[in-house]
């Protein structure tokens, strides 16, 4: 049972720690504008960056890979797809660029998500567009090769009404402005997928919607750092609070909370990466080298020359490795491995 259904939001105590964590991402979507005062090309840097590792993480979050080189040229649209996975990659960066620069004219609605879908696939031998032809599970390999089933999803022949009465309770919702928009987003991303809509492709659309509804509601910092990226690198606790969340969904006793804590958490995790970048660039009182050296003292276990311009999208590859080479021979720093992709970690 959706939790829009006989207006079930209006029933439920919010905990605490939701209504604090709602109270500082709030605050941070207050400073946006401040935020976005950055130099024009500051901005451009962290939203190429973002959408790079959007698409990447989104889809290795399905398995689907392919090497970063062709992974920057599908991207930036230099080659034609070559495989299946590369065909993906490709569907998604457009319905990425779709709700990036025109989110503003994107409705929510059934036949929306069906386009969106259409387009992910666009590349690829799968037919997107439709909706799930037959019922399907959510399952989980072990580690010896068994499996079990974690959830059965709504079955097909009820998806379509199931889609279409989602997205008309999310827009009746939002209009009243009754509830908040993040606990009335984290709602929907949850029945989206407990009703699982599609026979591949679901988690891909979840995090692209998600992208959307808070496009829409006013949290933009999707745009400059990719929540696809920290919610990979949080993988297992994702699909954790997911497979509590829909627990006794069909029933309607689900707990939808321990799915917005999570998904607040990533959002809270994203304004304060951006907090940090713009801060970096903005602190006039720091040369380049000093950025350089407080983002790497930031910089959990190892990290890459990437991750360094990524942080500091402002500073050329010349500093970088000037910067890196004088903290190497300082014995702060040592390198793992030869050449560009080569990584780099902190010693005591």
């Amino acid at each position: 049972m959706m939790f829009f259904e006989n207006n079930r939001l209006y029933d439920i105590a919010v905990p605490m720690k939701i209504v604090r964590l709602l109270s500082v991402i709030n605050e941070y979507k207050g400073k946006q504008d401040l935020y976005k005062q950055q130099s024009p090309q500051i901005l451009e840097t962290l939203n190429e960056v973002s959408i790079i590792q959007s698409a990447e993480s989104s889809n290795r979050i399905e398995g689907i890979y392919t090497s970063e080189k062709r992974l920057k040229e599908i991207l930036h649209n230099k080659v034609t797809p070559k495989n299946r996975s590369e065909g993906e990659i490709a569907g998604y960066r457009d319905v990425l660029d779709t709700i990036h620069s025109s989110w503003e004219g994107v409705p929510v609605s059934s036949n929306v998500i069906l386009q969106l879908h259409r387009d992910l696939y666009k590349f690829s031998p799968g037919k997107g567009g439709v909706f799930k032809s037959q019922d399907n599970v959510i399952e989980e390999v072990l580690p010896d090769g068994r499996r079990f089933i974690r959830f059965n999803p709504v079955k097909a022949f009820y998806t379509p009404n199931y889609v279409e009465n989602l997205c008309r309770y999310y827009n009746e919702e939002i209009k009243k402005e009754e509830i908040e928009p993040l606990i009335l987003i984290g709602a929907f991303i949850l029945d989206f997928l407990c009703i699982h809509p599609f026979n591949d492709g679901n988690g891909r659309m979840a995090r692209l919607l998600t992208l959307l509804l808070l496009y829409k509601s006013g949290f933009e910092v999707g745009k400059f750092v990719s929540l696809e990226k920290i919610i990979e690198d949080s993988k297992e606790s994702y699909y954790e609070t997911l497979n509590k969340s829909s627990m006794l969904w069909h029933e309607g006793k689900h707990d939808l909370f321990i799915w917005v804590e999570y998904l607040l958490g990533t959002l809270l995790a994203a304004y304060r990466e951006f907090e940090n970048r713009v801060g970096i660039v903005s602190n006039k009182r720091g040369n380049k080298s000093e950025r350089i050296e407080k983002s790497i003292e930031k910089f959990l276990g190892n990290f890459t020359k990437e991750d360094i311009r990524n942080a500091c999208p402002e500073v050329g590859e010349s500093t970088i490795n000037r910067v890196l080479e004088k903290l190497k021979q300082e014995g702060k720093i040592q390198s793992i491995g030869k050449g560009r992709n080569a990584k780099w970690k902190r010693l005591k």
